[in-house]
């Protein structure tokens, strides 16, 4: 009987040794979820992805040889997009959207990369006095199969908010897709790994959801990721620090309006763009949204 008693306390001491690293990889997941675990193999490191903020000048990227100077503040209206489908308040439909994008190049708008934002709205230094910041957030497929070839058509530039953990996921954006798109006039920027409200984590983990998303996408596309989208717009003042400490020039939120250095460049206004909006309820928001 001790025999047996034996045989069976080994039995389940080796059954717990064979369990136990696939309940520590469940525990590591979860815990992943809510503390920004890094989504590749390789660990990221954070402490030498926070030192890649500067990037290089901008200067020497952008033309600005023809660009005006305002005398007041720039107001700039980002707009903000998701999806380009039907279904619920977060997607435009194709045909709208097609006509939104005839809207601003019929009246002359000027559509800004990232890095010509940032002069704007620091420099009041403009390359028209019709100028729009056309953003997405989540990186949905559709992105890229619907609104980049009208993008295209119209000769525009746009910015996708990506979400790390999502790509090539369902009905996100594949590794592929970004790459191409940002060869083409579409920059790809960060909204955290996880896609979690920022305000409800602790320092430690906000930074980690910042960090390691603009180490990811530094390494994918081979660029200085300078901007973040913070998820569901929700943020606090720890948030706005840590986002600058992380290497981002500027961070956008859902606040309604135009956008403004006033503001702070952590936190930019945006105008939503909902379905159902009529061409001139679209030109009024812009037109609102401006001061130039």
């Amino acid at each position: 009987m001790i025999v047996g008693k034996y045989r069976v306390l080994w039995m389940v001491a080796l059954l717990g040794i064979l369990i136990l690293p696939g309940c520590s990889q469940w525990i590591l997941e979860g815990i992943g979820t809510k503390t920004a675990a890094p989504i590749a193999e390789d660990e990221i490191e954070v402490a030498e992805a926070a030192e890649n903020g500067e990037g290089q000048e901008l200067e020497g990227k952008i033309d600005t040889e023809d660009w005006i100077t305002v005398e007041s503040d720039v107001q700039l209206p980002i707009l903000m997009y998701h999806s380009i489908s039907e279904g619920n308040r977060l997607r435009v439909p194709r045909e709208e959207f097609r006509s939104q994008m005839a809207w601003l190049r019929e009246n002359g708008y000027y559509t800004l990369s990232p890095e010509e934002a940032f002069l704007v709205l620091t420099e009041n230094r403009m390359p028209s006095e019709k100028c729009v910041w056309l953003t997405f957030d989540d990186g949905y497929t559709d992105n890229f199969t619907e609104a980049f070839p009208i993008i295209k058509e119209n000769d525009m530039k746009a910015t996708v908010f990506m979400i790390g953990k999502s790509i090539d996921k369902g009905h996100h954006l594949t590794e592929n897709q970004m790459m191409e798109m940002s060869r083409n006039g579409i920059s790809i920027e960060s909204h955290t790994i996880n896609h979690l409200e920022l305000n409800r984590m602790t320092a430690e983990q906000q930074e980690a959801e910042m960090v390691q998303s603009k180490e990811l996408f530094d390494r994918i596309l081979d660029q200085d990721t300078t901007v973040l989208s913070y998820p569901v717009g929700r943020y606090n003042e720890e948030t706005l620090r840590l986002s600058e400490e992380a290497g981002y020039k500027m961070a956008v939120t859902t606040e309604p309006g135009g956008a403004s250095r006033e503001q702070g460049m952590h936190a930019l206004h945006r105008v939503r763009i909902s379905p159902g909006l009529s061409v001139d309820g679209f030109a009024s928001l812009i037109e609102n949204a401006s001061n130039h």
